[in-house]
């Protein structure tokens, strides 16, 4: 957090909507409607309950290609980073849970999401020691785009 009462989830809506978004109160803390389009089906969202956040990177998938050896610090700077953050259906970010996109791809935007999560795991060192997992996911995006 950054000093005011909006948490990593408000940020990433704010920061993601096409329009302005709309609070539940002057408190500024909490968005209830704004318009988010889905990077996995290009459908519109406008009700803040109907949008989870997605973690392109899984935060489970993380810990298990070397988050784990990384410093507390570092761990928060990920799981709070924009760039791996995704307004997405609910019902998509659950049936995806804590998979990669060797094991899980969206119904659309797959280049898209395939990219996105290869260049997290590069900027985060991710999988580096494990050659077979980074081919795995090249492989997927040479079949899908």
């Amino acid at each position: 957090m950054d000093g005011d009462c909006q948490d990593s989830r408000a940020e990433a809506l704010i920061g993601t909507s096409s329009t302005p978004v709309v609070f539940s109160d002057s408190s500024r803390c909490r968005v209830v409607r704004g318009r988010w389009i889905s990077p996995f089906t290009g459908k519109v969202i406008q009700n803040a309950s109907s949008v989870d956040i997605d973690h392109i990177v899984p935060l489970r998938w993380a810990w298990a290609h070397g988050a784990r050896d990384w410093s507390d610090e570092k761990r928060k700077r990920f799981a709070n980073d924009p760039r791996n953050l995704w307004p997405v259906e609910l019902s998509l970010n659950r049936s995806k849970g804590a998979r990669g996109p060797s094991e899980w791809l969206p119904p659309s935007g797959k280049c898209q999401y395939i990219s996105r999560f290869l260049r997290l795991i590069k900027i985060y060192n991710l999988g580096s020691n494990e050659p077979e997992t980074i081919a795995r996911i090249s492989e997927t995006r040479s079949k899908q785009c």
